[in-house]
């Protein structure tokens, strides 16, 4: 079925029909942004209740978790031109080590930030370190690599 007839299909459905098509999709993605903020947000409460973090209230702990995903945004698109201008540049490999600097730096200057412009979080220098190299830790696990390592020819 080509996309033309797709379409004329749709249009020719009710309104009460497409409206709950349209409701059902918002509700599926406001749910699936809920569980992964609800992810961040329980994980950072742990993290901060283990390293012992102070911070004002729960609306604290959210208002730090969105300035983070907001300098992220822009600091990641940053560090991955960096990363791309250094590895053609000076002919550097990719390693697990010139990834794990990277991401520590961009995580360390997303949180410093974070924390520079919250008064209600009180995050000491050294756990600023820790936390950056937790971070970079687990993006560098899940960081997508291909396997250079794996045979070519199975046979």
């Amino acid at each position: 079925m080509s996309q033309k007839e797709q379409n004329e299909q749709f249009k020719e459905v009710k309104l009460s029909s497409k409206l709950i098509v349209i409701a059902s999709i918002i509700l599926i993605v406001t749910i699936a942004l809920a569980v992964i903020f609800g992810g961040y947000f329980f994980g950072m409460k742990g993290l901060f209740s283990i390293l012992g973090i102070t911070y004002d209230s729960n609306q604290t702990l959210v208002l730090f978790i969105l300035v983070c995903f907001a300098a992220g945004l822009i600091i990641d698109p940053l560090t991955m031109i960096v990363s791309m201008i250094l590895a053609k540049s000076l002919s550097l490999k990719k390693t697990a080590l010139f990834a794990f600097i990277l991401y520590f730096i961009s995580n360390f200057i997303t949180i410093c930030f974070a924390d520079y412009f919250m008064q209600s979080i009180y995050i000491p220098d050294v756990l600023l370190f820790v936390i950056s190299a937790l971070m970079a830790f687990i993006e560098l696990a899940f960081d997508e690599q291909p396997n250079e390592g794996t045979v070519k020819n199975s046979l």
